[in-house]
């Protein structure tokens, strides 16, 4: 018998780009496809497509849309200078939200309460005797961790590490505070059970639409494309690293190659820096990816700050497209060497590019292998029954 479920989110699950906007709307649909009743209560920005979202009913029955004030937001940031709770945090709290929260509660009930991201922790702060369960899917604190190793500022590396404290101390306290918690990766598990004691984490993985990601058979050329939003600064430090440092020994062996850099919203010092290389293109946000990776030989995810699963990596396995990517964009996926190639150096990364680029065989048999591996491990239906045995089990 279905249940009634409020959701809670930040970042409106529409239209599906990006990672966060994925997993959320692929989670939803999924527990309405099993009978649940899903309410929806989201922060809204001018870039989100409220529109087209109203009208897809496919993950959620009724949606409460809160306009997200950045003004407001900005402020609210400030806060965090003088409580516990991360800048990350503060940013997204609105007081219309948990005005909205505050009434449905009061007024309806609801067998679960779902939330994305400790972002959402203060909006349930007060409901320790309902049943939530919490998606942390990262640990966001071993992502601020991994990120001050990789500044040189002094200045940057205080500004983090202040931040980093503020997350991983609310982390722990978000594992008190509420009776269930899911994550992404057993890579995330474990950094946040060296610290929160309380924790009651259970692994939810990220999955992908094979039916939409699937093999285009294509002809092939000599192209190589990165796909995330560049708004993003691990995912813009990804595309410049590879661009600046690795793509140039690439065009040495094969002076015909063409490096995509697919997502919204490219910053400026991406541009800037590789915007003018031969053979780079900085597309910035598409229509349908599918059309830019298909003629690719190598998707690549060359980012060193990273938690979860990476989207951006199952989605070019789901169409046969051959992956390099550093360990930080393998962990959690647990495909061996003969599916992912998984490189360190600069060096490495370049000829494992190069190896697949130049042997149709080896393109053809990690293709195939990619494929499979990802619809037979990474299906959203497989991560919807998973989410729902623990609904069974919590209830």
């Amino acid at each position: 018998m279905g249940k009634d479920i409020l959701y809670l989110t930040t970042r409106l699950p529409y239209p599906t780009i990006g990672g966060d906007r994925v997993r959320m709307y692929n989670l939803l649909k999924q527990l309405k496809l099993k009978g649940h009743r899903i309410i929806l209560v989201s922060l809204v920005t001018p870039e989100d497509d409220l529109e087209g979202c109203l009208k897809d009913h496919t993950f959620f029955d009724r949606l409460i849309p809160v306009e997200f004030n950045k003004k407001l937001a900005y402020i609210n940031a400030v806060k965090a200078i003088f409580n516990d709770r991360p800048f990350i945090v503060e940013y997204f709290y609105s007081r219309e939200m948990q005005n909205e929260i505050d009434k449905l509660i009061k007024n309806e009930h609801f067998d679960i309460i779902g939330g994305y991201m400790i972002r959402v922790a203060p909006y349930l702060e007060k409901y320790k005797d309902k049943t939530i369960i919490l998606d942390f899917v990262d640990a966001v604190s071993m992502m601020y961790e991994r990120r001050i190793k990789t500044v040189k500022s002094i200045w940057d590396k205080f500004k983090i590490g202040v931040e980093y404290l503020k997350v991983r101390n609310y982390e722990k306290k978000c594992a008190k505070l509420f009776k269930y918690q899911t994550v992404i990766s057993e890579v995330d598990k474990i950094y946040l059970e060296k610290y929160c004691s309380d924790s009651n984490i259970k692994i939810i993985k990220n999955g992908v639409d094979t039916d939409f990601f699937y093999p285009q058979n294509s002809k092939l050329k000599n192209a190589i494309c990165f796909v995330g939003s560049m708004q993003y600064i691990p995912n813009s430090e990804a595309a410049i690293w590879f661009a600046t440092e690795i793509f140039p020994l690439i065009k040495k062996s094969i002076p015909d190659a063409v490096f995509k850099i697919i997502g919204a919203n490219p910053r400026k010092d991406l541009i800037m820096s590789a915007g003018n290389i031969d053979g780079v293109e900085v597309l910035g946000r598409v229509n349908d990816v599918r059309e830019y990776m298909s003629d690719c030989k190598v998707s690549v995810c060359p980012v060193k700050i990273a938690g979860g699963i990476q989207n951006k990596i199952l989605e070019a396995m789901a169409m046969g497209i051959p992956v390099v990517t550093t360990p930080e964009g393998a962990e959690g996926i647990g495909a061996d060497e003969n599916i992912l190639k998984v490189a360190v150096s600069n060096k490495e990364f370049a000829q494992k590019v190069i190896d697949i680029m130049k042997s149709n065989d080896m393109q053809k048999e990690i293709s195939t292998k990619s494929r499979k591996f990802a619809s037979d491990n990474f299906s959203w239906e497989k991560v919807g029954e998973n989410l729902e045995k623990l609904i069974e089990i919590i209830l």
